[in-house]
C-alpha cells in the first residue's frame, strides 16, 4: 500500500512538472538580450548579469620566478561555420516547416509567441540577389505566418520586409518571446528534432561532396619539371 502511494506521488510530481511553462525572450539589433523563463523564476542569460565585487583578502608578496624566454604566441584557430548557403535554407524550409506543424498540432494552440516584432532590411553587393531574396522571404512569410498563427497563440505578429540595394548587409532588430509547457517542448522536439537532424546529416555530406568538388576544379596541375620535351626526345 505504502509503495502505491508512493508512485502516485512521483507520478503527480512529474504531471506537475511537465505543466510547468516555460519560455524565451529575445531582443536584438542594436543590442541583443536574452531571458529565459521557467514558472515565476526569470533568469537573464544575455548578458550576463554583474556579479558583486568580493572583497580581496591582502595576499602575501611571492618571490618572482625566473623569467623565461617568451615563445611566439600561436595564432588563435579560426572557427569554421556550417557554410551554410541561401539555396540550402531554401531547399530546407518546406520539409522542416511539415515537421514542425505536425509536433505543433500537438499542442492544441498552448505555444504562444508574444510579442512578435521583426524587421529585416536586406541588403549586399548583388542587387539581383537582393532582390531574389526579399522576394522569396515575401513569399514564405505570406505562405507560414497564415499557418502559424493558427497552430499557435499569436495575438499581434508584425513583420516588416524591405530592401536597401545601397547597404553591404542584411539588418535586423526585433523581439521574439515564446513560451509553452513542457511536456509542449517534447511534443516539438519529437516531431521536429529527428527531421531536423536527417536533414542535417544530409546537408553535411553533401557540403563535403561539394567542398571536394571544388577543390578539384580549383587545384592547378603542377608541371613536371623532369619530364622531356619533344626536343630532347629528338636529340
Amino acid at each position: 500500500m505504502v509503495a502505491l502511494w508512493i508512485l502516485g506521488i512521483l507520478l503527480a510530481l512529474i504531471v506537475l512538472v511537465l505543466m510547468i511553462r516555460v519560455g524565451v525572450y529575445i531582443s536584438f539589433g542594436q543590442e541583443l538580450r536574452v531571458r529565459a523563463k521557467a514558472g515565476p523564476v526569470t533568469i537573464q542569460i544575455v548578458p550576463k548579469p554583474e556579479k558583486k565585487p568580493k572583497k580581496k583578502k591582502p595576499k602575501k608578496e611571492k618571490k618572482k620566478p625566473e623569467k623565461k624566454e617568451d615563445k611566439p604566441a600561436e595564432e588563435p584557430k579560426k572557427k569554421k561555420g556550417l557554410g551554410l548557403t541561401f539555396e540550402d535554407i531554401r531547399s530546407a524550409v518546406p520539409a522542416l516547416f511539415e515537421s514542425l506543424k505536425k509536433g505543433l498540432r500537438k499542442t492544441r494552440q498552448r505555444l504562444r509567441i508574444d510579442p512578435m516584432r521583426l524587421s529585416v532590411t536586406f541588403g549586399g553587393g548583388d542587387p539581383a540577389k537582393v532582390a531574389e531574396t526579399y522576394g522569396w522571404a515575401s513569399t514564405a512569410m505570406w505562405t507560414f505566418m497564415p499557418q502559424l498563427e493558427n497552430l499557435t497563440r499569436m495575438p499581434d505578429p508584425r513583420i516588416h520586409l524591405d530592401v536597401d540595394y545601397n547597404s553591404r548587409k542584411t539588418a535586423a532588430e526585433g523581439e521574439v518571446g515564446i513560451s509553452l509547457q513542457i511536456r509542449d517542448a517534447f511534443a516539438i522536439g519529437f516531431s521536429f528534432g529527428i527531421p531536423l537532424l536527417k536533414w542535417f546529416l544530409a546537408f553535411k555530406k553533401s557540403k563535403k561532396a561539394r567542398d571536394a568538388e571544388e577543390k578539384k576544379e580549383t587545384g592547378s596541375p603542377v608541371a613536371k619539371e623532369n619530364e622531356p620535351t619533344h626536343q630532347d626526345k629528338g636529340e
